[in-house]
């Protein structure tokens, strides 16, 4: 018999862990939980181990004298808590997910690094929690991290006035040396405390990476205000060292744009980024804004641009988020829109497929879209998700509730290059996020806040499996649901043995009232 774990609280302690029914086999994805300490496999900080072990549903196991006999679908289980700082008065405020970034140590992923949207890094042991580490970096938050290949150094990347780029002792958290951005991009004085997105006005180091070469890939971005009302963008490009020097930069001088979310393909030598604008003026005529930009590594040599028309007549231009890859073997790159198209190109900037997958269509006399905020190449085909119903901002009353749901709304869609349909996945989650497993199949659902009712049971993430029969449907490729209390911001961290790292925040119910914490939870 399996039963769901009951959270355990340690009040005072800087983690907590969840205690694990007594005489009972716990099965979850590849591997069985059994609940004494004693014998082969990986000791828990609920009690118990954690031992590998393959096993269908309805298969009888025996497991140094337990027997059970496997569920359909794998248990989720609660590691640890990490609590991460009160964020009350941004989620009273209406606020956001608060900006969270985690990354596995390399080869074991025995720790944790994780930058909090309050500025601080911490480095937590990756089987107990237990905060080895912890650092005050920036008034603002921390908007990457990343490790060295062998683990010594861990690195940094600010949101803060200065948007500094740091290079840390993984050990000790002191600084080895740290680049100032916002001497290439400018800088902005720090928003009054009642801006509660004033951040994201802020210079950034954004979308930190390190290369197979050891050094490390990064974008300078800063898009804000001046005094006088005057918008502006400043991003470039940065190809940095691991001593900390600028070895390339693209293009030569801070662009009049927004360049964001790099995707590195270490194999074909290729990063692609999202290119967007707010600033005033005319646009840069060389600059695919409503695009993505490919170029060549190690130089950071242009290789090709997409740009798209804006979708009339409710949009009126073009935006790219997170939704983009680049894959050199397979000749493809993959956009996903706000809008809800989908396309994939071939590098010459060839089209190879379109996808309405969530574009504008008429409910009653409004119209409703999706967007498509993430997506990447994987194979020979593509996976993308498509966000709860929205109203399209270009429409005559963007604020108002939509009438009706979109049919494709929350789904996970896997498609081929050439855009032919092979299977698609739909939840009652409000998809926050999707991430590829360091195995390099299990693609994690996260399940975020959801704006159009009052469920709260359907916060967390959930685990798909892209490996298995080509024929497998979305919902035969559910391995495990993986409930948090609170909803989950959109990045997540899944290691090649299984642990899932998410990082929950609280949220606010009719009447006012918060519930949840801000906090890591590392899953099972």
């Amino acid at each position: 018999m399996v039963r769901p774990l009951l959270p355990l609280i340690l009040a005072g302690c800087a983690s907590e862990s969840s205690p694990l029914p007594l005489g009972e086999l716990v099965f979850v994805r590849d591997a069985v939980i059994h609940p004494s300490a004693e014998g082969e496999g990986q000791a828990l900080p609920g009690g118990g181990r954690l031992v590998s072990q393959d096993w269908a549903p309805g298969e009888t196991i025996t497991l140094d004298g337990l027997e059970g006999t496997a569920p359909r679908e794998a248990e989720c289980v609660s590691l640890f808590h990490v609590e991460l700082g009160d964020v009350s008065r941004l989620i009273a405020m209406g606020g956001a997910a608060p900006n969270t970034a985690m990354a596995w140590s390399p080869g074991a992923s025995d720790r944790l690094a994780v930058g909090t949207h309050r500025g601080e890094l911490l480095v937590v042991d990756g089987w107990t929690g237990e905060v080895q580490r912890r650092r005050q970096l920036a008034e603002t938050m921390v908007k990457g991290v990343a490790w060295s290949g062998d683990g010594s150094v861990l690195y940094a990347a600010e949101q803060s006035p200065d948007a500094t780029l740091r290079a840390l002792d993984a050990d000790t958290l002191e600084d080895r040396w740290s680049l100032r951005l916002a001497d290439l991009v400018e800088t902005s004085a720090p928003p009054p405390a009642e801006d509660i997105y004033g951040v994201y006005t802020l210079p950034a180091a954004y979308g930190l990476q390190v290369l197979p070469s050891s050094e490390l890939l990064v974008t300078a971005l800063h898009s804000w205000t001046l005094q006088d009302g005057t918008k502006r963008n400043l991003s470039q490009v940065l190809r940095v060292s691991p001593a900390g020097e600028i070895v390339a930069r693209w293009p030569e001088t801070p662009a009049d744009a927004t360049f964001a979310h790099p995707v590195v393909d270490p194999d074909g030598g290729l990063v692609i980024f999202s290119v967007n604008r707010s600033a005033d003026g005319p646009k840069p005529e060389d600059l695919p804004i409503g695009g993505v930009q490919v170029l060549r590594l190690p130089e950071l040599s242009p290789v090709t641009q997409v740009m798209t028309e804006a979708l009339p007549p409710h949009f009126q231009q073009a935006f790219v988020w997170e939704a983009l890859d680049v894959d050199s073997a397979q000749d493809a790159v993959f956009l996903g829109f706000g809008d809800g198209r989908v396309r994939v190109m071939d590098l010459a900037g060839e089209e190879r497929a379109h996808v309405d997958a969530g574009t504008p269509v008429v409910a009653g006399d409004v119209p409703i879209h999706l967007s498509v905020g993430w997506g990447m190449v994987h194979g020979d085909g593509i996976v993308f998700n498509t966000s709860n119903t929205l109203i399209p901002w270009g429409a005559a009353s963007p604020d108002l509730r939509p009438p009706s749901t979109h049919p494709n709304e929350n789904s996970v869609f896997a498609k081929g290059l050439d855009g032919t349909a092979r299977w698609s996945w739909t939840g009652p989650q409000h998809i926050q996020g999707l991430s590829l497993g360091a195995d390099g199949r299990s693609l994690v659902v996260g399940g975020g806040d959801r704006q159009s009712d009052t469920r709260r049971d359907v916060y967390g993430a959930v685990v798909l499996d892209l490996g298995g029969a080509a024929d497998a449907s979305g919902s035969e490729r559910q391995r495990a649901v993986c409930p948090t209390e609170g909803p989950v911001f959109f990045r997540h961290e899944m290691t090649v043995d299984g642990r899932l790292a998410l990082a929950e925040h609280p949220f606010q119910d009719a009447e006012g009232s918060q519930h949840g914490a801000y906090r890591l939870t590392v899953m099972r």
